[in-house]
């Protein structure tokens, strides 16, 4: 196939950026990433989506595959790490689905394991505890950490736990996935004279990465044509995420899938002030927005068409079971109900829930919606604010 490359995006040469300062062993590693990605550049231009599996995935060079990327000492902060409250509002969540129909846990993108130790604790106090939970987890090294974690917090319930490398051959009734389709490997779009130009990754005469046009994608250019987004415009759609969806519908037994993570509806998605897209990358808390420097050093991110998760659960026979912000979610849960007795842990907790739950902080951008097969009642975390509409407009 011939590749149009036609307006390369300017993207910054060998140097660094003043906050990108690696140290020897992360420069030793970098030029074996970089000594990495030429072999698959020496085939062709790349696209985009290719080039963000690899630099996230990929079991040698991919930022999963070794790095240490949680905490104040990695790159970015989950909700699940800022406090156990998250997970214990979501067990509330859970305590009645599984009284009703049993049955087991699947959290796909499992991590550390974090948030599945929370939630057991909490359901233990419940007396609601799953069959199983399972946590699904690509990286090895993430798997090793949550069955450290099982280990050494919830001994009395390891048997309970399995931690694998992908889906199960089981049902659940419950499927949560946190901040995991943000990481779907992304594909890159530039509108030109109304078709949509899958966005190639490749080397220029100076050997510096860019990006370039590549022939128009017929069927990219149908998805979108009913947004008539202008010539220059740049996004992202994501391919990945009605495979994922359809492997949640096929695992669903009676029960729910919870998806939590940042993005918009699909009309401010691509809101015509979004002309650059949303994608975004994360180095030892500094956020920015080149996908193309440190390869397999940083995350890579693209915030969630939420009405494509809608209309393609719908297409396979879900239900659009509700769908609003994460703090409405968290305080239809009862978050921070129960504070601890001891100040200074009550004056944390208090923080914490701030963050999660504040329209500033993580409350607006990041978003909850249910997708359910045969449930009987509405659900709980919906029952303040429910923005489901915002999705078939």
């Amino acid at each position: 196939m011939a590749y149009h490359i036609q307006i390369p995006i300017t993207v910054p040469g060998p140097s660094l950026p003043p906050w990108a300062t690696l140290t020897p062993a992360e420069h030793a590693i970098l030029a074996r990433h970089e000594q990495a990605l030429d072999a698959l550049l020496a085939h062709g231009p790349l696209p985009f989506v290719d080039y963000m599996g690899w630099a996230l995935y990929d079991p040698q060079c991919g930022y999963y595959a070794a790095r240490a990327v949680f905490g104040a000492h990695g790159d970015y902060i989950t909700a699940p790490l800022l406090s156990t409250h998250m997970a214990e509002a979501l067990a509330r969540q859970w305590a009645p689905i599984l009284a009703d129909h049993g049955g087991s846990i699947m959290e796909v993108g499992s991590g550390n394991g974090q948030l599945a130790v929370d939630t057991l604790k909490a359901l233990g106090r419940a007396g609601r505890l799953p069959d199983r939970y399972w946590m699904i987890e690509r990286s090895a090294k993430r798997r090793d950490e949550a069955q450290l974690r099982v280990a050494r917090e919830i001994p009395q319930w390891a048997e309970r736990v399995s931690v694998v490398a992908d889906w199960p051959d089981d049902e659940a009734s419950i499927i949560v996935a946190n901040e995991l389709l943000d990481a779907l490997p992304a594909q890159r779009f530039r509108m030109r004279g109304g078709h949509a130009h899958p966005l190639l990754v490749v080397r220029d005469g100076t050997g510096t990465l860019g990006v370039a046009e590549g022939p128009a994608d017929p069927e990219m250019t149908v998805a979108l044509a009913d947004l008539a987004l202008a010539d220059g415009y740049e996004s992202e759609i994501q391919p990945g995420v009605p495979d994922f969806l359809e492997k949640a519908a096929r695992h669903l037994a009676r029960g729910v899938i919870l998806l939590i993570d940042y993005g918009f509806p699909r009309a401010e998605f691509y809101h015509p002030q979004r002309h650059q897209g949303t994608l975004m990358c994360h180095f030892r808390q500094q956020a920015h927005p080149d996908p193309l420097i440190l390869p397999g050093l940083q995350d890579i991110t693209a915030h969630v068409d939420f009405t494509a998760i809608a209309q393609a659960a719908v297409a396979l026979g879900l239900d659009l079971a509700g769908y609003t912000s994460q703090g409405a979610f968290l305080l239809a849960l009862g978050i921070g109900d129960d504070m601890p007795a001891d100040e200074r842990e009550a004056l944390r907790a208090r923080q914490a829930i701030k963050r999660l739950t504040l329209p500033h902080e993580m409350g607006e951008l990041f978003k909850a919606i249910a997708l359910s097969r045969g449930l009987d009642a509405p659900l709980q975390g919906f029952r303040l604010l429910d923005r489901s509409r915002a999705l078939t407009r």
